[in-house]
């Protein structure tokens, strides 16, 4: 038995069924997750109460944090922290709009896990941030090739985000909205987990949906004519079909893809792995094929750029 079952009013589950990733145990009806975690009581708060609505509105994959016997989601064992969650197996594949349908009747104001109407803030912090690392880098001795790659990189890198935050002023007076627009429970990153067995609570904000829409769309930016195609657009239709977005909604979503998170996401295996995954000509390449994709975005989904009033960016228009 984990030692962490003894500070909770459960009957405790006797099978372990995997250690990855997290401790899992199970009993007739649950899953239980021995999840390690950082974050504190408020913020653990938020994440049950969102995993309970998540549940009422038929998600039970969601991990849902339980209350110990002292009213607390944060355990301490030994010197680490815990929350034990529980959820049930999904064999569903649901949809993004569903998903957002259920998140759009929470019925409170998230204050620790929120990022709605903050993405040019937390951009700012984040460029900041690896300003930083790449100073760190830049006279780091000695400088592996894809440390001196990244550094050759990153005034690029920099150039295309402080564009994404200078477009972000021209959303932010689009006065076009509708009811779709209000925040609802999205994903930190979405990668389509809701396709998996299990959803992990802390893996949760509370966000613009566009989101979602941008994390699984930025991956065909990287190929040539990616948004042609198939599995692209039919995402797109089902979704729009369901929930279709505003003016500003499409622009919200062309500032988040202009953002260059794939870019950070590379300078992060830089920093953390000896062996890469991609070269630099690669990185460079499916570079060019986003910046095309970010050219031709509205032409590709079928949108008419003047009905939605949407600036040119001259740097695309000269790529």
């Amino acid at each position: 038995m984990h030692p962490i079952f003894l500070h909770y009013p459960i009957q405790v589950p006797t099978k372990q069924v995997s250690e990855q990733p997290y401790p899992t145990f199970m009993d007739q009806s649950y899953y239980y997750f021995v999840v390690p975690t950082n974050v504190s009581e408020r913020y653990a708060l938020e994440l049950y109460t969102i995993a309970v609505h998540l549940h009422q509105q038929g998600f039970p994959q969601i991990t849902c944090p339980i209350p110990s016997v002292h009213n607390q989601f944060v355990t301490m064992i030994g010197k680490e922290k815990f929350m034990l969650c529980y959820a049930k197996k999904s064999t569903d594949k649901n949809k993004l709009s569903s998903f957002h349908k259920a998140g759009f009747q929470y019925p409170y104001q998230p204050d620790s896990i929120t990022n709605y109407g903050n993405w040019k803030e937390l951009w700012i912090t984040k460029i900041d941030q690896y300003e930083a690392i790449y100073q760190q880098l830049y006279h780091e001795r000695p400088a592996s090739i894809y440390i001196r790659d990244f550094i050759n990189l990153f005034p690029y890198i920099v150039g295309i985000a402080e564009n994404a935050i200078q477009y972000m002023n021209h959303v932010e007076q689009e006065t076009q909205f509708h009811q779709h627009d209000q925040p609802t429970i999205t994903f930190g990153r979405f990668v389509d987990q809701l396709s998996e067995p299990f959803i992990w609570c802390n893996q949760l904000v509370y966000d613009h949906p566009v989101r979602d829409i941008a994390e699984k769309i930025r991956p065909f930016m990287m190929n040539n004519n990616g948004l042609s195609s198939e599995e692209c657009r039919s995402f797109l239709q089902e979704y729009a079909s369901d929930l279709p977005l505003s003016i500003f909604g499409w622009k919200l979503l062309y500032a988040r893809l202009l953002f260059p998170i794939h870019l950070l996401d590379f300078m992060d295996l830089v920093r953390h792995s000896s062996e890469q995954k991609l070269t630099i000509n690669q990185i460079i390449e499916n570079q060019a094929n986003y910046e095309e994709n970010l050219r031709t975005f509205f032409y590709q989904l079928g949108i008419d750029e003047r009905q939605i009033n949407n600036l040119q960016l001259d740097w695309l228009l000269d790529a």
